[in-house]
């Protein structure tokens, strides 16, 4: 009889741990998972700007928008999201804190922006891009969808930011150019703009100084 007692403490006890962890974990996500939480670093004004330039910022008809999240982190499975957005928060905390960041060639990341967009996020919202009667693709959009579903599984397989260069953060290159001119011949004028947008987007977290 006291083992059986003992037993159901236990289970009582483990089942208030397990409660209390998980909602330890749902509470950490959720508040390290809104864009006010992304815009924290100063490093991604740049990308903030473009964001709120960009439907997938609010800015389209129906206002609606996609969190970071939604498009940097994998959705294939609860496990794999909680260990990429772990692993991808430290890496980042530490560069913010402990790297240069000014020292980040931002324009040369981009090339590699297919390892860090998600397919499945993309998905998740345009999962009808491959529907032959959807009116507003056009004969080109529709013909390099099928390509992308043919190819996937493949060696050649391609993802979705190969093609759409600047999704979710339209006009990027030209924004990380007044933050860090490619050629230093435009650095005056580059630096003016930024000062304009400094002051437009202050709002949304951006640093004026």
């Amino acid at each position: 009889m006291k083992q059986i007692f003992f037993i159901l403490i236990l289970l009582v006890v483990g089942l208030f741990i397990g409660i209390f962890f998980s909602y330890g974990v749902y509470y950490g996500i959720h508040k390290t998972s809104s864009e006010n939480f992304c815009v924290l670093c100063h490093e991604m004004d740049p990308m903030v700007i473009a964001y709120k330039n960009d439907p997938h910022g609010g800015k389209s008809k129906i206002g609606a928008s996609a969190r970071c999240v939604d498009c940097h982190l994998p959705h294939d499975s609860l496990v794999n999201y909680i260990y990429t957005k772990a692993t991808t928060g430290v890496k980042e905390l530490g560069i913010h804190f402990f790297g240069n960041v000014d020292g980040i060639d931002w324009q040369k990341m981009r090339e590699s922006r297919e390892s860090f967009v998600y397919d499945e996020g993309c998905l998740n919202c345009h999962g009808n891009i491959f529907d032959k009667k959807l009116a507003t693709l056009s004969t080109k959009a529709q013909k390099m969808h099928n390509h992308y579903n043919k190819l996937k599984g493949t060696e050649q397989e391609v993802k979705c930011a190969f093609c759409h260069f600047e999704v979710g953060h339209t006009g990027l290159r030209n924004y990380l150019n007044y933050y860090n001119p490619e050629h230093s011949i435009y650095k005056e004028k580059m630096e003016n703009k930024k000062e304009e947008l400094l002051n437009e987007y202050k709002e949304y977290g951006i640093k004026t100084k």
